[in-house]
């Protein structure tokens, strides 16, 4: 009974918080998390992490991060691929290097915590920005296609240091040889990825689909989000490593937009908001107020660190400093890959509840910064074309 209780607030608060972000035209996800803090522990006690949370929540980061894939855009990455790879190497570089180097020789943090920390502040959520570009007529712009090329290659980029990060912990003191045993699975992981994707995925699908039974297409696709989590997981990564690449086999196929509208009503509608809320509940206030300043570094670096990265990267491929301001920008918001990255690393153990809960702060101030320091950067550079026509 208690189950059913669990899940009928989460799904009723989850909404509400949603619709109320909406309307102060904040991301909805903002919506969900606080619902999680003051729903949780923290604050009301309603709801608590217990097991049926946690696997529930861990259903939908996996089916998150395939829907996550299958709007991946593949042809895009490859038109883009140069300035874009660029700019996603550099905007992942610049603030996980900076905030690793941070925590580690400033706060004293093991190098453990210090990457995972770093990575938080790699992953991207272009969701935000591509409304921003939208409302200012910038979507069909350059500086608008290569900001959504690199947030592709971000995500691939920061699944996979997510995944290596992840079976690395616990390996201090591996000789040569035991790292090679330790590469090696990744390196077969993601050749049996390309393999299945490339010929068994499609082949697969074209089956499924001429079976008599509902919903055939749909349950092909979730059994291979769940089947490539499971290789990945067997080949020492993450599940969610697994799960995006199958989102990203099925994107290259003619069942990807009928899969798309099937497979998002299932996560978002259930599994992913009780992940979002699962977040809020782990979140606690006390002794928070000793990472004041922690928090203030972290939010100074995850802004500028994409902002230069990302920003010089494109500045590079012939842009004007403000156009290449707007993709720095349009790189800062941070979103669902980094509260993904930010929960494996609670539930690896490497960083503790009230870093966390730092982290989660940081995901949100930079989510929010981020529309504002875009509109400027645009406003900027639609200042100079007016000038210069005149």
């Amino acid at each position: 009974m208690s189950y059913l209780i669990q899940l009928f607030i989460v799904l009723l608060l989850t909404k509400i918080g949603s619709h109320l972000s909406n309307i102060l035209k904040f991301p909805s996800v903002i919506g969900e998390l606080l619902v999680g803090i003051v729903a949780g522990p923290a604050v009301l006690h309603l709801l608590s992490p217990t097991t049926f949370i946690h696997y529930f929540s861990e259903l939908g980061v996996i089916i998150l991060m395939f829907i996550a894939g299958l709007e991946g855009n593949l042809e895009m990455l490859i038109k883009y691929w140069k300035p874009s790879l660029i700019v996603a190497v550099l905007g992942v570089i610049v603030p996980t290097g900076s905030a690793a180097l941070l925590c580690s020789l400033f706060f004293g943090f093991s190098w453990e915590t210090s990457l995972f920390i770093g990575l938080v502040l790699s992953a991207t959520s272009v969701s935000i920005t591509v409304q921003v570009l939208r409302e200012m007529g910038r979507m069909d712009s350059k500086e608008g296609a290569m900001i959504l090329g690199a947030a592709v290659a971000d995500d691939i980029l920061c699944v996979i240091l997510l995944g290596l990060s992840i079976s690395f912990i616990g390996s201090r003191g591996t000789t040569g040889l035991d790292l090679i045993g330790l590469i090696g699975p990744k390196v077969l992981f993601f050749v049996i990825a390309f393999v299945l994707g490339k010929w068994f995925v499609p082949r697969f699908l074209e089956i499924f689909s001429k079976l008599s039974a509902s919903e055939n297409e749909t349950t092909a696709a979730l059994i291979l989000c769940f089947g490539f989590a499971a290789i990945a997981v067997l080949m020492d990564m993450s599940d969610v490593l697994g799960a995006y690449f199958a989102g990203l086999a099925i994107s290259e196929t003619k069942f990807k937009e009928k899969l798309s509208l099937k497979i998002e009503p299932i996560g978002y509608a259930v599994f992913i908001p009780v992940f979002f809320v699962s977040i809020g509940l782990s979140i606690s206030f006390k002794g928070m107020q000793n990472d004041i300043l922690f928090i203030v570094l972290l939010i100074i670096i995850a802004i500028l660190g994409k902002q230069i990265g990302c920003g010089f990267g494109a500045k590079l491929f012939g842009l004007t400093w403000n156009e290449a301001n707007i993709v720095g920008a349009g790189m800062v918001s941070r979103g669902e890959m980094a509260l993904v990255v930010a929960n494996v690393a609670l539930n690896a153990g490497v960083i503790d509840a009230s870093h966390y809960t730092a982290m989660i702060v940081v995901t949100v101030i930079t989510t929010l910064i981020a529309p504002v320091i875009l509109k400027i950067y645009i406003q900027r550079t639609n200042t100079d074309i007016i000038y210069e026509n005149d």
